[in-house]
């Protein structure tokens, strides 16, 4: 049984979000949606219990350049590990800043954003 949640129509999209939901907690939502650019973004909402005494809720959006998305689409499944490589590295930096903020008595932030481009595909 799955601990997450994936509303992801795109099989592509929900790929993504099964390469990188060991890095949250269970419970994790994983969503996909368009931006008000039309850009494909995969929403992650999930509840931090390490950045205070109570739990925090958070939401990072990946938005993709349509023409990385484009290019990674258009590579067949074989060639996908470095993207999935280039993705998982930027949502464990984005992970690893929060925690640094915490660390430094900084407020974290309820909302992020990690933009995917060119190094993506």
């Amino acid at each position: 049984m799955d601990d997450y949640q994936y509303d992801c129509p795109s099989a592509d999209i929900d790929m993504l979000a099964h390469v990188i939901c060991d890095l949250f907690p269970e419970q994790t939502q994983f969503a996909e949606r368009l931006d008000e650019n039309d850009r494909t973004v995969l929403s992650i909402h999930y509840v931090a219990m390490r950045f205070g005494a109570t739990a925090r809720r958070i939401r990072i959006d990946i938005r993709f350049a349509p023409d990385a998305l484009a290019r990674y689409r258009a590579l067949p499944v074989r060639m996908h590990a470095r993207s999935y490589a280039v993705l998982r590295a930027y949502v464990e930096a984005t992970l690893g800043s929060l925690e640094e903020m915490y660390a430094e008595g900084q407020t974290v932030p309820r909302e992020m954003e990690i933009e995917m481009a060119d190094d993506f595909a």
